[in-house]
């Protein structure tokens, strides 16, 4: 799971001029600043798009889920469940020098080493065990080798004492105004020229850019159906993403959430790219749509609740709107605190919250919900656990092992978050530019962007 990543693919241009074919450049938009390219501390959803572009992990996941080889031509699994991989020979830095099993190793040590590293990797890597055998890199986890293999996708390897190095398809540079990557010699055979983004934060300004051609790349305005121009074609993709609200004030706050998610969201904010969720997971992931057990009556009003929430997205900020209506209806007062994004990462991170709500994307597959309960997971901000949760993860070695149930079951007598929506993205995309959809988004998958094109 990728925590407060926006689910919709970002695209963002002002003062564009739409470029010529033959400039091969993919015009696009960030929603805002992801700040300094850093493969160990970075964890925001643009930043992660940045590192996509820039870097490679170990391994990829292709666009249907399955992981696929990237900087390692291939693995195995030993006895005592430690993954041994063999880097594919030749593959360079930037500066010329070849990505070696020491780069591998500096990388994962960093991110367990320092404390301000990204959440999402640390995590990965609790507990993990690293070394090197025949100029090979290994890792051994308390993490099941399917899960591990997994999750290793999102963890790019930089260059020795260089954390804003990478080897990726594309060679990244900082212009005023922009933030560009240019096609390099690569694997994987990018055969775009390089993508520019620009940022955009109002979607207002993107719409715009989007009709006027100034954009490859766009998400169109969520609060109509409306065409996209003669230049663009709409795709869809169905996404592993919800609205997410934690409660530190216990399950009876998540309780009224549950009743009001149903009806809270008139069918014009929603649009093409949104649906009230049904359960506590992902359907997506092949979750049931399970919804919380209780005993307990309902709280009633009169009543005061605090919500707190990342600032700056038009379209969130007018569905809370709805939800605060929906709750006043029950006697509630739902209090929307608005916050910068990193300081909603510090507060949720502190524990510093009645309620607190986020878009988060989940990586594909089951395992991702583990990091709502996991004791050091980047997803549990209320500090939830169960004497059950250890025995029940432990058995669970492949998707579709019947202790999902047991353990969705533990999660849904006292869960910690509740979605309250289920999202789906929709783009404008150029006609020319030949993209490949997938459930993790047009860039997080494996090529990625390195394997767009456009049409002769």
């Amino acid at each position: 799971m990728r925590f407060l990543r926006r689910a919709c693919f970002l695209v963002i241009a002002i003062g564009l001029v739409p470029p010529p074919l033959a400039a091969q450049m993919v015009e696009e938009s960030l929603a805002r600043d992801p700040g300094p390219l850093d493969f160990i501390c970075g964890d925001s959803y643009e930043q992660w798009i940045l590192q996509s572009l820039a870097g490679d992990g170990l391994v990829g996941i292709a666009a249907k889920g399955q992981v696929v080889p990237r900087l390692a031509a291939r693995w195995s699994i030993r006895k005592d469940g430690s993954i041994h991989f063999v880097l594919r020979p030749g593959v360079q830095f930037p500066d010329g020098g070849l990505v070696t099993a020491e780069d591998v190793l500096w990388t994962l040590r960093e991110l367990q080493r320092d404390p301000q590293a990204s959440p999402t990797k640390r995590a990965i890597l609790e507990g993990a065990q690293l070394g090197c055998e025949g100029g090979c890199p290994w890792i051994c986890s308390p993490r099941p080798a399917a899960r591990l293999l997994l999750e290793l996708a999102r963890i790019p390897i930089a260059h020795r004492g260089h954390r804003h190095c990478g080897s990726g398809p594309f060679l990244f540079r900082k212009d005023p105004g922009a933030w560009v990557f240019t096609r390099r010699e690569h694997f994987l055979k990018p055969r775009v020229d390089g993508i520019r983004f620009r940022l955009l934060p109002e979607a207002a300004s993107v719409m715009t850019a989007l009709q006027k051609g100034w954009l490859s790349i766009g998400a169109p305005a969520t609060r109509r159906q409306v065409e996209p121009p003669a230049h663009h074609r709409l795709v869809t993709q169905p996404m592993h993403a919800q609205l997410v609200v934690w409660s530190r004030g216990g399950v009876g706050p998540l309780h009224l959430l549950e009743q009001w998610r149903k009806d809270a969201f008139p069918a014009h904010l929603l649009g093409q790219n949104a649906r009230p969720s049904r359960g506590l997971w992902p359907e997506t992931l092949g979750f049931e749509a399970r919804t919380m057990e209780t005993g307990l009556p309902l709280p009633q009003g009169p009543g005061s609740l605090r919500l707190a929430y990342g600032s700056g997205d038009e379209a969130i900020e007018k569905l809370l709107l709805a939800l605060r209506e929906r709750a006043r209806r029950d006697g509630f007062d739902l209090h929307l605190e608005p916050l910068e994004q990193g300081l909603l990462v510090e507060r949720l991170q502190r524990g510093d919250f009645q309620l607190a709500c986020s878009m988060v994307v989940f990586d594909p597959h089951p395992w991702a919900v583990l990091e709502y309960m996991e004791p050091k997971g980047p997803m549990n901000f209320t500090g939830w656990e169960h004497p059950q949760l250890l025995r029940l993860t432990q058995q669970l070695r492949e998707p579709g092992d019947p202790g999902w149930r047991e353990l969705q079951s533990l999660w849904a007598r006292a869960p910690a978050a509740l979605p309250l929506l289920d999202f789906q993205s929709v783009v404008w995309v150029d006609k020319r530019l030949q993209v490949e959809p997938s459930p993790m988004g047009l860039y997080l998958h494996t090529p990625g962007a390195a394997g767009w094109q456009w049409k002769p």
